[in-house]
């Protein structure tokens, strides 16, 4: 599943198996355990492959391509960065189900495989003209459902994958997934921004999308396979879930409450410019796809290095010194884009570089927590509740992003040599923002 590239955990011996195994149908073996484990490294590099190109998590280059060709504007592109929060908010229902059905890897393979087949539909929309305008809404309800049938299909992820793996060597384990992962996405990133400047050269920008989003489609066929073949520890499932419990419940944990209100605001302060880096790229600083691609691949090749490292120190320092450190090391990344020029984009490759240092910390250590906060006979319910509240950051931080992008988008100010124009300015209130959330996170991990 996608969400592999947030979580972090390692393979280990049957004493420390959790104890969440140990149900009526019996723990799994060691051996099923391992195997499961090495399932699931190669499932989320196969799976990385259709992310990378989709941008199922996050978005992506390609995402935000596709959206203007299909005629997007400022504020539709907000909406674009938004629309993750269907996915945060079905966890809720993938929780629900989980609970009823005590088949994690049955509701896994069903949503994600759905989910990420959608976009078989979406690929041909470019060649659907008796549409007319109509193209751009189909393309948004059709991702929302996408969105909305793996947000099912992660929460169930999550919740089986805390079961399946230990918890003192989570760091250890995901850092070396993410590190497959990411070669995963350095080679399919590469090779569809190559592919798609390629057909767009040639006129023919409709054909590359469709290329490359076939071959998204092809990665989900691969990865639903390799789902279908990992071990899952065995859950009870419930005859009746009192829906209003497992929404209220974890919330009465203090710890909790307050991790899921800390990670509220820092929704909102990467939320507010993330939909517009990429759309600032193609337009404002004219890169080539094959450019933006680049500079993805360089923060995944830097990720190769410090996945696993932020991993190691995460578990020898713990979770809050390390993530705090990381946040505050994104705290200039908004700037490359704001400094970066059409003929000096060296601003821009010190970004993609200290990317790939910090934010593998922010992403592992994030889930890390998460896992260690869930209150215990809430664990699914929490991860779905933490999802959905901060999916709510995120659809606040895309609306308030696109109405300022369409204010924004001819205002200029010039401090000294350098330029802040347009979307720049949603930069800069981002950098603004992760300054606050530094001490907020401190007080609150």
């Amino acid at each position: 599943m996608g969400i592999a590239s947030t979580v972090r955990q390692k393979a280990h011996k049957n004493a420390d198996l959790p104890a969440a195994q140990s149900t009526d149908d019996g723990p799994l073996h060691p051996s099923e355990v391992r195997r499961a484990l090495r399932l699931s490294i190669w499932e989320g590099a196969v799976a990385t492959i259709h992310i990378s190109i989709t941008g199922a998590i996050g978005g992506s280059v390609f995402l935000t391509g596709f959206a203007l060709l299909l005629g997007a504007n400022s504020f539709q592109l907000g909406l674009l960065g938004a629309l993750p929060f269907i996915g945060q908010l079905f966890q809720f229902v993938g929780a629900y189900l989980e609970e009823l059905a005590g088949n994690r890897r049955r509701l896994v393979l069903s949503a994600a495989l759905a989910g990420r087949l959608t976009w078989a539909l979406l690929l041909a929309l470019p060649f659907m003209s008796f549409l007319g305008g109509a193209q751009l809404a189909v393309f948004f309800i059709g991702l929302a459902c996408s969105y909305a049938l793996n947000g099912i299909a992660g929460n169930a992820w999550l919740s089986w994958m805390s079961d399946l793996v230990p918890s003192r060597q989570r760091g250890s384990y995901f850092g070396a997934r993410n590190t497959v992962a990411a070669v995963a996405a350095m080679a399919s990133t590469f090779l569809a921004g190559y592919a798609l400047d390629g057909a767009r050269a040639q006129g023919h920008e409709f054909v590359g999308y469709a290329i490359i989003f076939g071959v998204a489609v092809l990665a989900a066929l691969g990865s639903a396979a390799l789902i279908s073949r990992q071990a899952e520890p065995p859950i009870k499932p419930k005859a009746s879930v009192n829906l209003a419990d497992m929404i209220s419940g974890p919330l009465r944990d203090q710890a909790f409450r307050s991790f899921v209100i800390a990670n509220v605001g820092w929704a909102i302060a990467i939320g507010v410019a993330s939909p517009f880096f990429n759309a600032y790229g193609l337009s404002t600083l004219n890169l080539s796809f094959s450019a933006l691609a680049l500079q993805a691949i360089v923060t995944s090749a830097v990720s190769l290095v410090f996945g696993p490292l932020m991993g190691r120190l995460q578990d020898t320092y713990g979770h809050k010194r390390v993530l705090v450190a990381c946040v505050i090391g994104t705290l200039p990344l908004p700037w490359g884009w704001v400094l970066s020029t059409p003929t000096n984009i060296i601003p821009l490759w010190l970004t993609s570089i200290l990317s790939g240092v910090f934010w593998p910390g922010i992403t592992q250590g994030m889930v890390n927590v998460l896992m260690d906060r869930a209150p215990a006979g809430y664990k699914g319910a929490a991860m779905a509740s933490f999802s959905a509240i901060t999916g709510a950051g995120t659809l606040v931080a895309g609306l308030i992003g696109g109405v300022l992008a369409t204010l924004l988008i001819d205002a200029q100010v010039a401090i000294g040599p350098f330029q802040i124009v347009g979307l720049a300015f949603l930069f800069v209130l981002s950098s603004a923002m992760r300054v606050v959330m530094v001490g907020v996170f401190w007080k609150t991990l």
